[in-house]
C-alpha cells in the first residue's frame, strides 16, 4: 500500500484548488448561533436547477416531492397526501393534499404539481416513466403511462421531481428563485458555499424546533476532518472514514454511523480490448483485498463487500451467491489462459495491448483516492498497470458520455429513489451509463429482465427477477464492488435528536434540536 500513486498535472491543480476554496470558506459560517443549527456536507450549491441539485433541496428540507419515503422504507405522503392506480395499471391519481402553501404564499394546486412535474421528466429516474399524459382532476394529478410502472410512486421520491411554485422559473425557463414548501426556507445564498435558511411556519407537517439554520458546502475531506475535530459545525454529512478516531478523540463532535444502499466500486469500458473478456473483469475482481482495504482504509472490516448490495437492501441482498476471493494465483492462471503475457517490465500484454488503464476517482470523497492507490499495488501482482486520478464528480459521468472512461472508482447510492431498480435500470441497460458500465454486452440481457419488472405488479415474480438480474451482474463484472457505506456524521454534543436517513433522502433536520 506504499505504491506511488499516478496523478496527472491536472488533476494535482484540482486538488489544490479544492483544497484553496476549502480553506476559503466564509469564517461566519462556521460561527456558533444561538438558534441557528450549523450543517455542513461537501455538496455544493452549483445551480438552482432540481435536476442538479435537488438533493440539497431534498436533503436540507426546502424543496419536496410528491411522494416521500421514510427512514424505515415506508413510502408516505408528501404533496400528495394518497394515490392509487387503475385496475389496467395504467392511470394512476395522486390527490394533492389540502392547505399546502408554497413558501411566498401561494397555494400548492394539482395545476402547480403538474406543470413543477413536467419540468423534472429530464431527470435520471424520471426518464424511466413511460408517461402517456399528464393532467388534472380537480385536486388530483392524473399520470397515465403507456405500459404498466409498478414503480412509479417510489419513482416521484426521486429529488429531481421536487415541486417548485410557478414563480420559481423566469422567462428563459431556468430556475431564478427556489419557492418550494419544505419546512425551511432560503433566505440567502452566498455564491456555491452557503445556504441561510428560515423555518416556514406555515409548513403542512412537523415544524422545526430550531429557527434557523445555515447549510456549508465542504468540498475537501481534510477541511471537513478539521472543522469537525475544532467542532465548529452542528451536523456535518460524509466525513471521511478514516478520521473518525480523531475527531471522537477531540471530543468536539463524535462520528454516528449508519450502513446504507451505498456503494464503492470499480466499472470498466467493457469495449477496450483489456477489459472486453470477462476473465480479465474476474482476475481482476479477484486481485483485490477487500478485507484489507476495509480494515486499513475505512477503519470497517465488516463493509468489504461481497456482492452489490449489503444486507441493508435484503429484497437486492442474494446471500446465495458466490463470493469472488481474494486469490492472486487464481487471477493470475485467468489472465494466463485468456492470453494476457508478462512483459520485461512486468506488465502484461496482449496483440499489442497493455493491461493497463488510468482509473477515476472522485477528489471529494478522499478515501476513493487511497483505496486506488492500495489497488494499485495490488494489480501490479497481476501484471496490471494502474493510474489512479481524482478529480470532480462530474469528470466520471463525462467521461463516460464521451466515452473516455477506461475505469472508474466511485461511491453510487442505489436508493436514489426506494427502489433499486430505477438506479440499476440506468447502470446496466443503456450503451452509455451514468455512473457504472460503458460498452458492456450484457446490457440488453438486463434490459430484457428490467423491463418485465417495471410492468410487474407480480412480488414473486419481481423476486425471481432479481436474483437473475444480481447472478448476471456478480458473474460478468461491468461492475465491481469493493466496499459498502457506513455514512458516517459528525454530530455536535449540543444536537439533540438526530435521525440519519439511510436513503439520503432527508437530513430529517425537524427532528433535531439545539441545546
Amino acid at each position: 500500500m506504499t505504491e506511488k500513486l499516478s496523478i496527472t498535472r491536472r488533476s494535482a491543480l484540482a486538488l489544490t484548488a479544492s483544497a484553496v476554496a476549502a480553506a476559503a470558506l466564509p469564517s461566519q459560517s462556521f460561527a456558533q448561533e444561538a438558534g441557528v443549527l450549523r450543517v455542513a456536507s461537501p455538496w455544493e450549491w452549483t445551480s438552482n436547477e432540481p435536476t442538479d441539485i435537488g438533493y440539497i433541496m431534498a436533503r436540507m428540507q426546502i424543496a419536496e416531492t410528491l411522494v416521500m419515503v421514510e427512514p424505515d422504507g415506508k413510502l408516505v405522503g408528501g404533496i400528495a397526501e394518497s394515490w392509487s392506480v387503475s385496475d389496467d395499471k395504467l392511470t394512476w391519481q395522486f390527490k394533492v393534499r389540502a392547505g399546502v402553501v408554497f413558501h411566498d404564499g401561494t397555494p400548492v394546486t394539482a395545476e402547480a404539481a403538474a406543470a413543477s412535474l413536467r419540468r423534472s421528466l429530464a431527470g435520471e429516474s424520471m426518464q424511466q416513466i413511460p408517461v402517456d399524459s399528464l393532467s388534472t382532476e380537480g385536486d388530483t394529478l392524473v399520470l397515465k403511462t403507456k405500459t404498466p410502472f409498478s414503480q412509479l410512486p417510489a419513482v416521484l421520491v426521486d429529488y429531481a421531481s421536487v415541486v417548485l411554485a410557478p414563480a420559481s422559473w423566469g422567462a428563459d425557463g431556468r430556475v431564478s428563485r427556489v419557492i418550494a414548501t419544505g419546512p425551511f426556507r432560503i433566505t440567502a445564498i452566498d455564491g456555491k458555499t452557503v445556504l441561510e435558511l428560515e423555518r416556514f411556519d406555515r409548513y403542512w407537517g412537523e415544524k422545526p424546533k430550531v429557527a434557523r439554520a445555515r447549510y456549508t458546502a465542504i468540498p475537501n475531506g481534510d477541511t471537513r476532518t478539521n472543522v469537525s475535530i475544532a467542532g465548529d459545525q452542528d451536523i456535518i454529512f460524509t466525513t471521511v472514514p478514516a478520521a473518525t478516531p480523531r475527531i471522537d478523540a477531540a471530543g468536539q463532535m463524535k462520528v454516528e454511523s449508519l450502513t446504507i444502499p451505498r456503494v464503492r466500486a470499480m466499472a470498466f469500458n467493457s469495449g477496450l480490448p483489456q477489459f472486453a473478456d470477462v476473465r480479465v473483469r474476474r482476475a481482476i475482481n479477484m486481485a483485490i483485498d477487500r478485507r484489507g482495504i476495509a480494515a486499513a482504509v475505512l477503519r470497517h472490516p465488516g463493509s468489504a463487500a461481497t456482492q452489490l448490495l449489503p444486507e441493508a437492501v435484503p429484497d437486492w441482498h442474494d446471500a446465495t451467491l458466490p463470493a469472488y476471493p481474494f486469490d492472486v494465483s487464481g487471477a493470475n492462471a485467468l489472465l494466463d489462459q485468456a492470453g494476457w503475457v508478462r512483459g520485461t517490465d512486468g506488465v502484461r500484454a496482449k496483440d499489442g495491448v497493455r493491461l493497463a488503464a488510468t482509473m477515476l476517482t472522485i477528489a471529494n470523497r478522499p478515501e476513493l483516492t487511497v483505496m486506488g492507490t492500495a489497488m494499485q499495488a495490488q494489480l501490479k501482482a497481476i501484471g496490471m498497470e494502474l493510474a489512479v486520478e481524482p478529480g470532480p464528480s462530474a469528470a466520471i459521468p463525462a467521461a463516460i458520455q464521451a466515452g473516455t472512461m477506461q475505469m472508474t472508482m466511485f461511491a453510487r447510492t442505489y436508493v436514489n429513489v426506494p427502489e433499486v431498480i430505477a438506479t440499476i435500470i440506468p447502470d446496466f441497460t443503456r450503451e452509455r451509463s451514468t455512473w457504472g458500465t460503458l460498452n458492456w454486452p450484457g446490457r440488453d440481457h438486463i434490459k430484457a429482465l428490467t423491463d418485465e419488472y417495471v410492468q410487474s405488479f407480480d412480488e414473486s415474480r419481481k423476486a425471481t427477477l432479481r436474483r437473475e438480474i444480481l447472478k448476471i451482474i456478480q458473474d460478468e463484472v461491468p461492475v465491481a464492488a469493493v466496499a459498502w457505506f457506513e455514512h458516517t456524521v459528525a454530530v455536535n454534543r449540543r444536537v439533540r435528536g438526530l435521525v440519519i436517513d439511510p436513503y439520503e433522502m432527508r437530513y430529517m433536520l425537524h427532528k433535531v434540536s439545539l441545546n
